[in-house]
């Protein structure tokens, strides 16, 4: 066959243990799907066991039977972090009392949970259906990871663009696979992408109201009927008629997995004040205490024992210690972070918002000496009990503007001066996003117009005309 070339070509590549993927896993996971995981571990595993008479330290397994040195398996575990190194900033998730009381309302909270689909849930399960190599795959999952409540993904796909040799055509073709997923318009970056995509699913990719969304949105969302009539070449009459067709689309695709839905979270970490100091408890009890079971280290020890069956038995005494290394790693690394936060975090911990530091994941993981991926697992779907309330592990990294005295305030910060101009400001007279700008810059916080307009649609502010009342 004239023209074809048989070529051979070398490369590297890091192939990782099963065990270490699991090890990510259990450290990204929310602390509900892992009690899951444990239960199905512990119904799966029969030398996995949540109870035990004999300490750990006093267990001895016969020799042979494989292990991992907890070195060996820090080492591993960050070099699995570092791998995927291009992604890694965009992995971005109760109260300890004493007295029975108390532990019996817990315990019937974490029994009467619902179960519950989330929008991520029904995501995850249509990517896994999807034709995307494994590879697309996981760069498909990071780009899940950022679709907010609503529908919406929050990645700066620019930046993730110009990360070095990323692949643009590989982007291109998964977010083309998601804005193929249900429900219709989820994935997208803004408003008129998500109808446009609602409408292209409907098959009318070529109607007046995907010129509509296309062109003349900001002119819809003004009213500004006649100045559409005009330049599409149609009537008032038929614009209202399509502003009618328009509003019956969904601004909001993945609400309908968070309304009406009751959500608990259990806090992994408790910080309290005790005497003008900060102390920080891990929160353990939602956490079983897992051991390797005595009756199948007994069979091992056993002479009469087949060889099959002691192999079995190693294999899974194996995998159960890792998998409590795995639990005890991440334990490990959130409190640690936390510790960090904390630390840096002080004075928004003493005067609330208006004190809270920029902050970024890199920083963390230098000052623990981890890589920034490790960071952003440990802190996903993970939540602190605090004096400043129940918050998010993902709230105390900010990005920040510095001020006119070139002290540096996080966005958080931004937001919460914005929000307060806006709720005492003459409701017959509200301010503009550009007089925002001006109020701003006299409190020392220059920034731009358009972050302005960003900040308050982030606060759901409306615009300055449909806030005004007369």
């Amino acid at each position: 066959m004239p023209g074809l070339v048989l070529s051979q070509q070398m490369k590297m590549q890091q192939v990782l243990a099963p065990h270490l993927f699991q090890s990510l896993e259990i450290l990204q996971m929310p602390l509900l799907d892992l009690q899951q995981m444990i239960k199905q571990e512990l119904s799966e595993n029969p030398t996995l066991e949540a109870t035990q008479e004999v300490a750990d330290e006093q267990i001895e397994i016969e020799q042979g039977t494989k292990d991992v040195d907890r070195d060996e398996f820090d080492n591993e575990f960050e070099k699995l972090a570092a791998l995927g190194e291009e992604f890694d900033s965009f992995y971005e998730n109760r109260q300890a009392s004493g007295g029975s009381d108390a532990e019996e309302k817990y315990q019937y909270m974490m029994d009467s949970l619902s179960e519950t689909t989330t929008l991520h849930d029904q995501l995850l399960e249509q990517l896994n259906l999807s034709s995307l190599t494994d590879y697309e795959r996981k760069i498909a999952e990071i780009v899940l990871g950022n679709i907010d409540d609503d529908g919406y993904l929050q990645l700066d796909v620019e930046d993730l663009l110009a990360l070095p040799n990323f692949p643009e055509e590989t982007l291109d073709k998964i977010l083309t696979t998601i804005h193929d997923f249900d429900p219709p318009g989820v994935g997208a970056r803004d408003l008129r992408e998500c109808l446009m995509l609602q409408l292209e699913r409907a098959g009318r990719a070529e109607s007046q109201e995907y010129q509509l969304v296309s062109a003349h949105l900001d002119q819809l969302g003004r009213h500004k009927f006649d100045e559409i009539a005009r330049a599409m070449g149609l009537t008032i009459d038929r614009v209202k008629e399509l502003a009618k067709a328009i509003a019956k689309l969904d601004p909001k695709p993945g609400h309908s997995f968070s309304e009406e839905r009751v959500e608990y979270v259990t806090p992994e970490i408790i910080v309290e004040k005790k005497e003008g100091e900060y102390v920080i408890t891990q929160n353990k009890k939602p956490y079983p205490k897992l051991f390797i079971s005595q009756k199948y280290l007994q069979m091992l020890k056993d002479p009469n024992t087949s060889k099959e069956v002691k192999t079995y038995i190693r294999e899974k005494i194996t995998k159960s210690k890792q998998f409590i290394q795995s639990i005890d790693q991440r334990m490990s690394t959130i409190y640690r972070i936390s510790v960090e936060i904390v630390r840096i975090q002080r004075d928004f911990f003493d005067h609330g918002v208006a004190k809270l530091k920029p902050l970024n994941m890199k920083t963390v993981a230098e000052l623990l000496e981890v890589h920034e991926t490790t960071v952003s697992r440990a802190t996903a779907g993970k939540y602190m009990q605090t004096p400043q309330g129940l918050l998010s592990m993902k709230y105390f990294f900010k990005p920040g503007i510095m001020t006119a005295s070139g002290e540096a305030i996080s966005n958080e910060s931004v937001k919460a001066v914005l929000n307060e101009i806006v709720r005492d400001e003459d409701k017959k007279k509200p301010n503009s996003d550009a007089k925002l700008v001006k109020l701003l810059e006299e409190q020392g916080m220059k920034i731009a117009r358009r972050t302005v307009a960003k900040y308050r649609d982030q606060l759901r502010i409306l615009p300055s005309h449909l806030r005004k009342q007369h």
